[in-house]
């Protein structure tokens, strides 16, 4: 056995500043069942605060692969799910030569510890820490080579009460694990009931965690590759993509957490910037206003999909503190109020 297979007992994961897991590791049972089958060696593990473990792997012919390594029912799940959204995207000629943007899946299993999914590996660099220069160049490039799958399977749609359970109520159960009220969560759904509502939307394939993490580019801001597809889906609102984008894009200066800048933005008037107003409106056609709604939106799809992936953030104060608390006190003030510091 090489690599990541030689290790004994457990095989420990990176533990994340702000999330902490009293599972820090898969079993090697796992370990070894992913690498059967080739002469894969570990090259490197990649930071990661969810249930998964994530490693480079290559074989001695120079095949590179990317392996994750769920320890929890949370993660594995997870993983099925990417795999499963994979095969149906990858198989499907009608979207053609975008599909060189996605990972190939090589193999995929559960075990009683875990499961696992090995990939091919996509050339680049995830799009966190752009060169100079290149960071408005990757957002245009961005939202080019996500267009294709938000095109795909278009059907316009009413937002109706099905579509709003899926948007809105469902990701709100996940919220209520940490809220400290469900005053407050119920303040959420009201707002995003009354801003979606009854609108005409245009209904698409959505990657559902669209942000510079999982973006690879080459050194001229091009699109290599998206990654992580978990939480992708059809009949989806490909717009919170754009937007989620826009919430995580890396920008000098930028230093507050997730949950302060959503509040900062909900009580700011407007909450995008003419800019951001003009990059969702020229490729949203048919899509909720670049508002408070969308805003809304965006953040509980970040904040539920943590939930549901991993119980490590349900049970840290700091993660619910600096991404969470912000955004339901804020709610809570008023939108129009400044939103209050942490």
């Amino acid at each position: 056995m090489t690599g990541a297979a030689r290790t004994s007992g457990r095989m420990g994961l990176w533990r994340p500043r702000l999330v902490r897991s009293a599972r820090a590791g898969v079993p090697d049972a796992t370990v070894r069942a992913a690498l059967a089958g080739e002469d894969w060696q570990c090259e490197r593990a990649l930071r990661t605060v969810s249930d998964t473990a994530v490693l480079m792997v290559h074989t001695p012919g120079g095949k590179t692969g990317t392996l994750k390594i769920a320890a929890t029912g949370n993660g594995a799940a997870s993983l099925r799910r990417e795999h499963e959204v994979l095969g149906q995207l990858g198989s499907d000629e009608r979207l053609g030569a975008w599909r060189q943007l996605l990972p190939v899946p090589l193999s995929w299993g559960e075990t009683a510890g875990g499961g696992f999914l090995l990939t091919s590996r996509l050339p680049g660099r995830d799009g966190r820490h752009p060169p100079p220069g290149v960071r408005d160049r990757l957002t245009s490039a961005a939202f080019d080579s996500i267009a294709p799958l938000h095109r795909h399977m278009q059907t316009v749609a009413v937002v109706d009460a099905a579509l709003l359970r899926r948007w809105v109520e469902e990701p709100a159960e996940q919220l209520r694990k940490v809220a400290r009220s469900a005053a407050a969560v119920d303040r959420v759904t009201a707002a995003l009931h009354a801003g979606l509502a009854a609108r005409p939307v245009t209904l698409g394939w959505a990657h559902g965690d669209f942000h510079p993490g999982n973006v690879l580019a080459g050194p001229r801001g091009q699109v290599t590759g998206i990654v992580d597809w978990d939480q992708a889906r059809e009949r989806d609102l490909g717009t919170a993509d754009l937007a989620f984008w826009l919430l995580t894009l890396p920008s000098p200066g930028r230093r507050r957490e997730f949950g302060a800048r959503v509040a900062a933005r909900l009580g700011a008037r407007p909450c995008w910037t003419p800019a951001e107003s003009r990059l969702l409106g020229s490729v949203a056609d048919g899509a909720p206003a670049a508002g408070r709604a969308l805003l809304l939106l965006a953040w509980l799809r970040h904040v539920a999909g943590n939930l549901a992936k991993s119980e490590r953030y349900a049970r840290s104060p700091l993660w619910v503190r600096r991404n969470v608390n912000p955004v339901l006190r804020q709610l809570a003030d008023g939108l129009p109020r400044r939103a209050h510091r942490r």
